[in-house]
Order: C-alpha cells, then structure tokens, then sequence
C-alpha cells in the first residue's frame, strides 16, 4: 500500500478500490432491483417511494463512480496526493455500512473504520 497521512493510515491498491466499487455497486444495484422497469412499463410516478429509490441509488453508483475514478487517477500517478486522500476517505465512509456484511471482499473489513458502540 502507499503511504498517506489519512486518518486510516494508508491508501488501498488499485486491486482494492476495484473490489470494493464493485461491491458498492452491487450492493446499490440490488437495492434497486425494485425500481427496474420492465420495457414499456411506465416510469415511477414523481417523487414517489420508488422514484426515490431510484435516485438514490443512481446518486450513490455516481457518487462511488467518480470517487473511484479520481482514486485510479491518483493511484495511477505513482505519487498520489491529496485528491486520493479525500476520495478514499469519502468512499470508506460510504463502505462503513457494509463493514459486518459477510459479502465484503477480502481484505476491506481491516480498511474500514470500527462502527462506535451505541
């Protein structure tokens, strides 16, 4: 891993931010999966429950999208910098609610931060 002065520590691989953007994706698809319209189906109405399900989840895969993407471009530098740091930490804050998912690649559970007692 490359060295950082974030608050985790370090910066994941390139290997790592794949996995857990697939996860999130995944995880942002499967809770649309009401949303999806069959052809010729029409849309959700405005503003109802699944209309903002749906945007939701659309916001959240582009949200993760560009936080992964300015990672790789980081990463891909050989010496990222600040802009890594930040959408790291955005994207483990994000991946802090599938911490105890059993689904969670390998490896990420160490990454994200220990959920405070309540």
């Amino acid at each position: 891993m490359t060295g950082s002065t974030s608050v985790q520590g370090s910066l994941p691989t390139w290997d790592q931010v794949v996995a857990l953007r697939d996860f999130i994706h995944g995880r942002t698809y499967a809770a649309a999966a009401p949303t999806i319209r069959i052809n010729g189906e029409p849309p959700h109405a405005p503003g109802s429950d699944l209309a903002r399900v749906a945007e939701v989840n659309q916001s959240l895969y582009q949200v993760t999208s560009h936080l992964c993407s300015r990672l790789y471009a980081e990463l891909g530098t050989g010496h990222p910098g600040p802009v890594a740091e930040a959408s790291w930490e955005a994207l483990i804050s994000i991946s802090a609610a599938w911490r105890e998912d059993p689904e969670l690649p390998e490896g990420m559970r160490e990454l994200l931060p220990v959920k405070p007692p309540r």
